[in-house]
């Protein structure tokens, strides 16, 4: 089968630190691509740096919602656009807002600032963008409707918003990441349900930790087989068969021929 993560934080001391074990153990299981998602600019140069060691890990750069906090100055635009000139094939993530985890509403104004540098970013250059939106899913539909990004290239990591918003963002024909949240029971099931096949993509959100089985497991590539599982299950389609959906879907998102 074809496995993939499109949003994995690679960055981080816990697999940074030993990224060849990890790695070597991924694509033993039969992993192709993981997106190396960053909350921030140090991150975003370490994913830099794990792709240089790995053509599997795709480098996601950008500003995390939980990291804007201090304002967009020119100095940081600066260096993000000279990471884009410098590195073709990036991904920018994880961008987008968060009125949920983030509750102090002097930041919201900042998040704004970012997500909307950063979709500018993406409607230039043509990258494709991997957007957090808890709690602010209506003000992220209407962003985006101000930015010209092609739908296949916009993914909603995640999703647990409104109904409504869900449905709008599945016919504008956004992509949406499930993760193995699907086999805790978690609403997250809702998402896979009501996706169309051709907009499902996999994610592991790593290092986040999920309890499935009464067992606190740590998110990596290693669970992908099992999610893949549960998509075949509840869109009746044989695992293999589905695998090979999920990678056209991944193909058309990270703009490959």
């Amino acid at each position: 089968m074809k496995l993939h993560d499109v949003h994995c934080h690679l960055p981080k001391n816990y697999f940074y630190m030993d990224i060849e074990n990890y790695m070597e153990r991924w694509i033993s299981e039969g992993l192709e691509v993981v997106i190396s998602v960053a909350t921030k600019y140090k991150e975003s140069l370490r994913s830099i740096e794990l792709h240089s060691k790995f053509n599997q890990i795709v480098p996601g750069i950008g500003v995390h919602p939980w990291s804007a906090k201090r304002k967009l100055t020119e100095e940081i635009k600066e260096n993000f656009e000279l990471l884009i000139l410098d590195n073709k094939n990036v991904v920018l993530g994880e961008i987008g807002l968060d009125c949920h985890f983030i509750d102090k509403e002097e930041y919201y104004p900042i998040q704004e600032e970012y997500f909307k540098f950063f979709l500018g970013l993406s409607e230039k250059h043509g990258i494709p963008v991997n957007i957090h939106g808890k709690g602010a899913e209506g003000v992220v539909a209407e962003t985006l409707t101000s930015f010209k990004i092609p739908p296949n290239n916009v993914l909603m990591h995640w999703y647990s918003g409104p109904k409504k918003i869900l449905s709008q963002f599945i016919d504008r024909g956004y992509f949406f990441s499930i993760n193995p949240s699907v086999l805790t029971g978690s609403s997250h099931i809702e998402v896979l349900k009501a996706t169309p096949k051709d907009q499902i993509l996999t994610e592991s959100d790593g290092n986040v930790k999920y309890t499935i089985d009464d067992e606190r497991i740590i998110g990596s590539p290693a669970l992908i087989p099992r999610v893949l599982e549960k998509i075949s299950e509840w869109k009746q389609i044989e695992n293999e068969e589905i695998s090979d959906i999920l990678h056209s879907n991944l193909k058309r998102y990270l703009n490959i021929e």
